[in-house]
């Protein structure tokens, strides 16, 4: 077993071991839960919702929904953080259809920027250019939700596709072909936005 499978697996028991405390009625656990995933969840929820404040109360609601059905919750044999995302995916649903809109883009992609380019948010910071990032984020933003949804969960949040396709719901194998996809329509999108600012 690599090194990395180890940490992993030390990590989702350390996690799994927090939501049966917390089942329990230990509230540290469940604190620790909401400090080591709400940074991760708002940055998620920020790019898909494009307010810093709607953000901050969805995140907030994502934790209340959670709190509210930690009973319900079993260890199924994925990362505790699947659970989280798909309360966060159903509260973003219910947040547009209460705004009878769909997927209003951000105004102003400073802040997001800022959070993609803050190398202690984001495990690929380190590999790309400000200026490739800010490319980056206006093409993913050109992007049909269902695409810039897996690649977010994967790229800015580092999951794995087994989970990204229990979040969204699909098999594995359509996961996988959902971010191939993705990620041939974002390098499309991504040339001609570099080419258009070239000229």
């Amino acid at each position: 077993m690599q090194s990395n499978e180890i940490n992993n697996s030390s990590q989702r028991s350390f996690f799994v071991e927090l939501i049966t405390r917390a089942q329990s009625g230990d509230e540290i656990a469940f604190e620790q839960l909401y400090n080591e995933y709400f940074t991760k969840l708002y940055r998620y929820i920020l790019v898909r919702v494009g307010s810093s404040d709607e953000a901050d109360d969805i995140t907030q609601l994502v934790f209340v929904k959670f709190y509210k059905n930690l009973a319900n919750w079993h260890d199924q044999g994925y990362e505790p953080s699947a659970y989280l995302y798909t309360i966060a995916r159903s509260v973003i649903a219910d947040y547009f259809r209460s705004k009878a809109r769909k997927g209003k883009k951000i105004e102003s992609s400073d802040e997001v920027l800022e959070i993609i380019a803050d190398p202690s948010q984001n495990l690929h910071a380190d590999v790309i250019s400000n200026e490739e990032k800010a490319s980056l984020y206006h093409a993913l933003q050109q992007l049909p939700d269902n695409y810039q949804e897996v690649l977010l969960l994967r790229y800015t949040e580092d999951l794995p596709s087994k989970e990204i396709a229990k979040i969204i719901g699909k098999s594995d194998v359509a996961t996988r072909k959902l971010l191939s996809r993705a990620v041939s329509a974002l390098a499309e999108v991504t040339k001609q936005y570099n080419k258009d600012n070239r000229e």
